[in-house]
């Protein structure tokens, strides 16, 4: 069997593994954007619930200072919660990224050995072709000449 033939099994089940890392990498970076997406709206929120306090007319009571307060560390322990989540899937991210780079390489290395083998394998079969041919001649050849050697 020749050698390419060996090797290509081998290259497509990496060509079809990067593939599937390069999905899981799709899907880590779509978390990501979706992460970072809901991160900008709660800090949006944050943001304009502070703006729309601050500018509530009337005196502000203990109690509804401190519902504000309150009000405000629970956005801030989402938002931390959130940035946590946020850097686990990044991380996420960049491990997949790196698998799919990894199995890429080895994909496209193994097919240009792949190629290479080919050429081989072509450049032995012509050479192979080229000595029948030669063979050949010489036996039709000699044939001729052994046969005009008679009376």
């Amino acid at each position: 069997m020749m050698r390419s033939k060996r090797f290509e099994p081998i290259q497509e089940i990496a060509s079809a593994s990067a593939a599937d890392l390069s999905r899981a990498m799709g899907e880590a970076g779509r978390r990501v954007g979706d992460l970072e997406r809901q991160l900008e709206q709660l800090k949006t929120y944050r943001d304009e619930y502070v703006q729309n306090s601050t500018q509530a007319s009337g005196p502000i009571d203990a109690v509804r200072l401190q519902n504000y307060r309150s009000f405000l560390d629970r956005l801030g322990e989402a938002l931390r919660q959130h940035l946590i989540n946020l850097d686990i899937a990044r991380a996420e991210y960049e491990k997949r990224r790196a698998l799919w780079s990894e199995k890429r390489v080895e994909a496209e290395s193994l097919g240009r050995v792949i190629e290479r083998f080919r050429k081989e394998e072509r450049y032995v079969a012509e050479q192979r072709e080229q000595r029948e041919g030669d063979d050949a001649a010489m036996r039709i050849s000699l044939a001729g000449n052994h046969g005009s050697d008679l009376p």
